[in-house]
Formats: structure tokens, C-alpha cells, sequence
């Protein structure tokens, strides 16, 4: 499969090149490396109707999304898929614009606290872009611009194999406002599992005088079912699930009012946003499976000044401030009973962690545009960020149980730093250049990107350590890049090479240190070929390599190892047939290259394809069938395979063949 999926990769690109034309695009959000940019539009959007994020972010190169149990979900953007208590905070995940977490207090699934079929667009940026978006942003950014108020009001209804319904309401009042419902019950097609799940857009446009009010309210709630890994994804043991205790329930509210003017030689934009969540769920993949509550009140505020031109040179200034309230408490109901004695001796009953941390958060940016003769145009970005927490331990300090009394064996597993305060300063940059040729647009750029230590990462420490004396996580890399767009076909391709330091991991005592070294390369290719009316093509293809630059064999890492979850290559190419007016069909082919399961690449997941079918049916003006079949073959794959020193192979088994049928109503 490797080497028949590489033979694509590198020719099916040229095979769509043609006469290229000249496209002028300009962002909203001033990230003038194109290349490194894809947009996924409504259209799109409403095609797929997709039930998870992997299944719509396939339409991007570079980016793997793994689909765990129900909603959940890992994320891989030019980067291993990441885990742990920090690896959400190298992905910003962005709502028009605003990150829907605070600084330091990310969600390693917080794709589900947005909705992407309650989208006009969802943009992902790929690469360093911490001199822009702010730290999380290390490997990338994922921004879901929320509906328009403009456009028809709809009405959707879908059912599926495993009998789970799903309906949306889009209901546009005047010209002004939106309201939007999606609502999912999912029965799960694994023992025990499934989800209820139900996310509201509201928005509303108003002025008064030269001012623009745009006030967006976004609300999920989820209700999931979990299913656990399992040592097999072969049925029937893919079918089972042997933590049907477990659950997940989480809820997020944010609320922002985009206030703007355009002035004679620039824009004003003033965002004032209040983000709330709270979850709660069975941590059971750990030993006495402990409850974890956690939550977040936050408000802030973004300034940006657009389009201000000085001698034929473009700025984009701005700041941001924000604070934020978190608080976090893991308890465990029962005494543990394992056949393991020192497990039952370290992990009491009780709590192990209660706290509350205040961030204070500040940031400065500014972007530059400077355009010469010849169809040359620098651009650049720099961003200086700080972030302080306040942390309060509500419980005793150190490995004592919640009483205060010693855990036998040398103290209990899980340890509480003392109150204190810590603060991290950063900066990034990027530097880039583009130029306009006879074979299309050339970009290269050079980018800086950072990301501060999470929370959980500082203050939820195990066994010995008292403090965490870690530093942010540094990226460098550099992109050389493709653009190429013509009357009836477009090719995107971008190399990139990135060296990461002050890599954050646990060592062989479970101490949080930094000091670790990655790198990473790679090359992504994305692109669409219309050949006649009835036919079309579009790929969104990734060949890269991502390594240890450090060694730590206590811990199984050696220099020059890849790193585990990250396949060489994956990627989606997709077959658009117009079978008349009223009939289009879409199969997928969806490539997933081998990768190892752990760090000393002993153990292996071999890989999967999948074919997916999509097609669409049009009644008449205002009433169209969608009829979707995933897994045609009905192949028996993992969404994630993973290796656990306690367990062994461990997978999420991924979904057998399923069928979904839907109707899409429009109406005034």
C-alpha cells in the first residue's frame, strides 16, 4: 500500500496542472501564507453532514483527526496525533476568530465544544502560527467561522444503521438574525456506548450610526456513553465495550459581540467574549477509575486595528486581555481492589486532587504586508504574550490522602504542589516572502511558534515530584511552498521542515519534565481537477516523518526513532461523478500508512483503506435525499492503535459498514 499510495502522491498533481491564473485572496484573519491554508466551505459542509470531525478535516492535507469513543477525538496537524495532559494546548482551536478555551486550560478533546455543521467555514492553518493566533497555536490552528444571517432557512433529518437520529434547524428572522439547532442521539455501535449531544448557534447584526454590532451566543451540551480501548478491532471483540461505567458530560457557553468601524485609513474591531464550561467523566483507564470534574468561567477582550497603510506598507496591530477562573477536582469513590497491592496502597479512596487557578493573560501583535514591483510581498508577524496563574490548592500538600494520613509504600501516588505563583513570557515571529511566477505563486516563509505549560500540566504532579520546573515548548521551522489555480483546477504544495525543543513529557518516576527534542518534515499536497461536466477529482494527500531528536531509554525514546502515532503517510482522494441535475455522487478513498504504537518502535499498526460513498438527490428546488455509506467493504480497522506497558496492544476499534440516510428541506 506504502509504496502505491506514494506513486500517487508524487504524480497526481502534475497530472492536474494546466495554464494557471493569477488569485488575489484576502483573509480575514491576515495569515498570508496561503499554501499552508485550507478552507472548507458550506457547501461542503452541508455535503458531508459529517457525525465527527475526522470525517470533514479529511478534506485537509496534513491533518488526522482520531476518532475515539463517540465525540472524542485526538488531533494530528504537521505533528504525531499528541496525548497527555498538555497535548491539546499545541492546537488552537478557534470560534470566529476568539480561542474557545482560555490560555493554559485546554480540552484534548475540545472539538466536540464546537460545532463544524453549524458552520459557514472552517479554516485550518498548518504550521507555526503562535505569531498570530497566540501559543497554543504550536503546530496549528482550527477556526469554525459561525453561520450568516443571510440565506435560506433549513430543516434536516437524518437517520442511520444503528438506528440513531439526528435533526437541525437553521431559522433566519429578517436579515439579522440566526438561530440554529443540531441535535444527535447516537445509540454507538459498541456495546453500551452512544451519545446525546446538542449544540445552539444564535447570532445577530445590528448598527447604529458607523458603528457594527455582530453578537454570536454558541452553547453545546454532551451526554456520552464511553467506550474504552479493547485489545482487538476485529469483531465481534470491536464490538465490545469493557467500561460500560463509563461516562463523559460536558457543557460550554461562549458569548462575544464583534464591535467594528471602518475609518478613512483603517478598520476597528473590538471583541469582548465570556466563555463557560464545566465536564465531568470516569477516568477508567487509570487504577481506580477516578472522577474528574473540571470547569472554566473566562472573559477578555480582543483590539485590532485592519488595514492601516503607511507608504505602501499593510499593519494589523492589536492585543488581547483576558482572565480566567479554573477550577479542577479528581476523586476516587471506592477502595481499589486490585491483584496489584502496591496500586491499592497508592491510590486511596478519596480525593487525590482539588484546586482553583486565577490566569491572568495579556498579548500583543502585530502583522506587516509590504508588496514590491516585480509581484514580490513580505510579510511578517510578531506576537508577545504573558501568562500568570494563581494557583490555590484547596487540599493538603504532597502525597497525603485526603485526610491528611500517609499512603503506605512511600506515599500516595498522586502529589499537590504548594500554592504558588508562576508566570511565562514568550514571543514568536515569522518572516516570509511570496513572488508570482509562470508556474504560480512561491511562497517560503520562516515561523517561531511557542506554547506555555498547561495546568495540568504544573500542578496535577504523581509521586515524588513537589514542583514542576518546566519551560514553554519552542518551535522552528521553515515552508517552502506551491500555489498553483487555474479556470478549472487548483494544486497546493508545500514543504517543511520544524525542529521542536523544551519538548514536555513524563520521565520513568511519572515526574512532568522538558528538555525533550523533535523534528519533523514533511511534504502535502491538496488540490481539484475538474475533467468534463460529469466528472471531478480532489485530493488532500501527506507524506511525512516525524522523529525523536533526544535520547531517554527509561522511557523506551532513542534519537532517530519515529515518534509513535504518526503514519508517513495518510490522506483522503475523492471522485466526484454528476450523474445528471439531480444525481451527484462522491466516493472517497482514504489512505492510512502503518505507524508504531510507542516509542521504541517495537510494536506496529499495519494501517487501513477505507472507501466511503457520498452522494446527493434533488427533488426539486427546496427538498434533496442524502444517502451516505461508510467502510463499503466493511473492513475491520483502528481509529487510534496504541500500546500500554500495563496492557499491551490496545485499540479504538473503527466503525464497521454504516449507512445514513438524510433529508434536507428548504423553506422561506
Amino acid at each position: 500500500m506504502k509504496y502505491f499510495f506514494a506513486l500517487i502522491f508524487f504524480s497526481f498533481p502534475f497530472i492536474l496542472s494546466s495554464e494557471i491564473e493569477e488569485d488575489i485572496l484576502v483573509m480575514e484573519s491576515n495569515w498570508l501564507f496561503m499554501p499552508s491554508i485550507d478552507e472548507i466551505n458550506q457547501e461542503e459542509i452541508e455535503f458531508y453532514n459529517s457525525h465527527h470531525f475526522k470525517e470533514l478535516l479529511n478534506l485537509s492535507s496534513g491533518v488526522w483527526i482520531s476518532r475515539g469513543s463517540g465525540q472524542e477525538s485526538l488531533i494530528s496537524l504537521r505533528s504525531p496525533v499528541l496525548t497527555g495532559s498538555g497535548a491539546c494546548g499545541s492546537f488552537q482551536i478557534l470560534e470566529d476568530g476568539i480561542p474557545i478555551r482560555p490560555a493554559g486550560f485546554c480540552n484534548v478533546n475540545n472539538l466536540f465544544e464546537v460545532s463544524g455543521n453549524l458552520a459557514s467555514e472552517i479554516e485550518v492553518v498548518k504550521g507555526p502560527s503562535s505569531s498570530m493566533f497566540g501559543g497554543d497555536a504550536l503546530h496549528g490552528v482550527i477556526n469554525i467561522k459561525t453561520l450568516k444571517t443571510e440565506g435560506d432557512n433549513k430543516f434536516i433529518l437524518e437517520t442511520d444503521k444503528n438506528e440513531s437520529l439526528r435533526s437541525t434547524i437553521l431559522l433566519r428572522m429578517l436579515s439579522n438574525k440566526i438561530i440554529a439547532l443540531d441535535l444527535d442521539r447516537d445509540k454507538g455501535f459498541r456495546d453500551q456506548s452512544g451519545f446525546d449531544q446538542q449544540k445552539l448557534v444564535f447570532k445577530n447584526f445590528s448598527q447604529s450610526k458607523d458603528w457594527s454590532f455582530n453578537t454570536s451566543i454558541n452553547f453545546t451540551n454532551l451526554n456520552q456513553e464511553t467506550a474504552g480501548y479493547v485489545d482487538s478491532y476485529l469483531l465481534p471483540r470491536g464490538l465490545e465495550n469493557i467500561n460500560p461505567e463509563a461516562y463523559r458530560d460536558a457543557k460550554s457557553l461562549r458569548i462575544k459581540t464583534e464591535i467594528s468601524k471602518s475609518l478613512n485609513k483603517y478598520d476597528v474591531f473590538i471583541t469582548p467574549y465570556f466563555r463557560f464550561s464545566s465536564m465531568e467523566f470516569i477516568q477508567h483507564y487509570l487504577p481506580g477509575k477516578p472522577i474528574e470534574k473540571n470547569g472554566q468561567k473566562s472573559t477578555g477582550v480582543m483590539l485590532k486595528l485592519s488595514e492601516l497603510e503607511i507608504s505602501n506598507n499593510f499593519f494589523e496591530i492589536g492585543s488581547q486581555i483576558e482572565i480566567a477562573f479554573v477550577n479542577l477536582d479528581q476523586y476516587q469513590p471506592d477502595v481499589l481492589n486490585s491483584p496489584n497491592a502496591f496500586n491499592n496502597a497508592v491510590r486511596p479512596q478519596g480525593y487525590h486532587y482539588d484546586f482553583e487557578v486565577v490566569t491572568s493573560f495579556l498579548a500583543a501583535f502585530i502583522s506587516h504586508e509590504f508588496e514590491l514591483k516585480d509581484n514580490y510581498n513580505f510579510f511578517s508577524n510578531l506576537r508577545l504574550e504573558h501568562l500568570k496563574y494563581d494557583y490555590d490548592n484547596l487540599m493538603s500538600d504532597g502525597r497525603l490522602k485526603d485526610d491528611g494520613t500517609v499512603c503506605p509504600r512511600g506515599g500516595c501516588f498522586y502529589s499537590r504542589p504548594a500554592d504558588t505563583e508562576l508566570s511565562f513570557t514568550d514571543y514568536s515571529y515569522r518572516l516570509g516572502v511570496s513572488k508570482f511566477t509562470n508556474i504560480g505563486k512561491i511562497f517560503f516563509q520562516y515561523s517561531k511558534g511557542h506554547r506555555p505549560p498547561q495546568i495540568n500540566e504544573l500542578f496535577r504532579l504523581q509521586k515524588s515530584q513537589i514542583l514542576a520546573d518546566l519551560d514553554s515548548e519552542i518551535i522552528d521551522s521553515i515552508e517552502l511552498a506551491l500555489d498553483n489555480k487555474g479556470n478549472n483546477f487548483f494544486n497546493k504544495l508545500v514543504f517543511y521542515y520544524s525542529k521542536k525543543k523544551n519538548y514536555i513529557f513524563k520521565d520513568s518516576d511519572s515526574s512532568m519534565v522538558f528538555g525533550g527534542k523533535s523534528r519533523h518534515k514533511g511534504i502535502e499536497m491538496q488540490g481539484a481537477k475538474t475533467i468534463n461536466n460529469y466528472f471531478s477529482v480532489k485530493y488532500a494527500l501527506n507524506l511525512a516523518g516525524h522523529y525523536y531528536d533526544f535520547t531517554d531509554q527509561d522511557i523506551g525514546v532513542i534519537s532517530g526513532n519515529e515518534i509513535d502515532t504518526s503514519p508517513n503517510i495518510f490522506g483522503s482522494i475523492f471522485i466526484n461523478f454528476k450523474v445528471s441535475n439531480k444525481l451527484n455522487l462522491e466516493l472517497e478513498q482514504e489512505f492510512m500508512d502503518e505507524y508504531y504504537t510507542e516509542p521504541s518502535n517495537n510494536y506496529i499498526y499495519k494501517g487501513h483503506n477505507l472507501t466511503n460513498l457520498r452522494s446527493s438527490y434533488v427533488l426539486n428546488d427546496d427538498l434533496r435525499l442524502n444517502l451516505s455509506i461508510l467502510n463499503i467493504f466493511d473492513k475491520g480497522y483502528a481509529e487510534r492503535a496504541d500500546f500500554s506497558s500495563f496492557t499491551g496492544e490496545r485499540f479504538f476499534p473503527g466503525i464497521p459498514l454504516k449507512w445514513r440516510l438524510g433529508i434536507n428541506y428548504k423553506f422561506n
